[in-house]
């Protein structure tokens, strides 16, 4: 409170903001004096426009600063929580690409491993080099070439001098390779080891092993020269399919007669599927 005096009498007491109100509207004048609280000295009412006009302006100066601050303040939290954020999403994302392509890993070797237990269940296995294999190596398959070559070899005989030569030795290759396309066993074709176990689960993977016995006469469909007549026979009668086709190549002039009746009258049918 202000003790304002007027010609060495004092007036009244009147808060800042009312003497300042005052004295613009001129109940207070300029020559007046004022004290209060602190004060050493009494004071013109002139100067207390002035000083309540800097002290205003220090207060507004002060908020606004103040206010200021305090933007600046949030607008850094506010980029800080944004930057926290921020990094936790990059985080959760970074967790969730993880955790899939660890998912994909694990469905990949999940079906890496069905896919090789299937194949394993459904493969040979060889028990000399331990090599998987789907079909074995038949010897069988090598009479079809061989007999060709015998067949090509055989015409050098038609060539003097040298085709007396090369031909026969040309035939008798070829003749050892028939021979032994019907003595040896199906084998492993890495090691040609015949120490080999068949798929357990899938019947589809067995392989054209040596024959057995079938109660019905057929021609056969995939073990075939020319009509399958010697394969669908070997199959009836249970004996290999190189003696029945030695046995129709020694006995040429019935085998002439025969073949071809056998041929018509036979059905003709699969020796894998029987």
């Amino acid at each position: 409170m202000l003790r304002v005096s007027r010609d060495g009498k004092e007036i009244g007491e009147y808060s800042v903001p009312d003497a300042v109100r005052l004295l613009s509207e001129g109940t207070l004048r300029g020559t007046d004096h004022y004290w209060q609280q602190g004060m050493t000295d009494w004071a013109l009412m002139s100067g207390l426009k002035a000083k309540e006009e800097v002290r205003i302006k220090n207060e507004l100066e002060t908020k606004a600063r103040n206010e200021k601050a305090q933007a600046a303040e949030k607008l850094q939290w506010e980029k800080a929580e944004a930057d926290a954020k921020s990094q936790k999403d990059k985080a959760e994302a970074a967790e969730k690409a993880q955790r899939e392509k660890a998912e994909a890993a694990r469905i990949q070797a999940e079906a890496a491993r069905i896919h090789s237990e299937k194949k394993k269940a459904n493969s040979f296995q060889c028990h000399c080099c331990r090599e998987p294999f789907l079909r074995p190596y038949d010897p069988t398959e090598d009479f079809r070439p061989a007999a060709w070559s015998f067949f090509f070899n055989s015409l050098w005989l038609i060539v003097p001098i040298i085709g007396w030569v090369l031909g026969p030795v040309g035939m008798w290759r070829a003749t050892i390779r028939m021979l032994a396309s019907g003595l040896h066993l199906p084998s492993c074709p890495s090691c040609r080891s015949v120490n080999f176990s068949r798929p357990e689960r899938d019947p589809s993977f067995e392989p054209l092993l040596p024959i057995g016995v079938s109660p019905d006469l057929y021609r056969s469909s995939d073990q075939a020269i020319l009509g399958g007549v010697c394969s669908g026979l070997a199959h009836w009668t249970g004996f290999n399919v190189f003696i029945v086709r030695l046995a129709f190549c020694l006995g040429c002039s019935a085998a002439i007669i025969v073949y071809p009746i056998m041929w018509i009258a036979c059905p003709k049918r699969s020796t894998k599927g029987s």
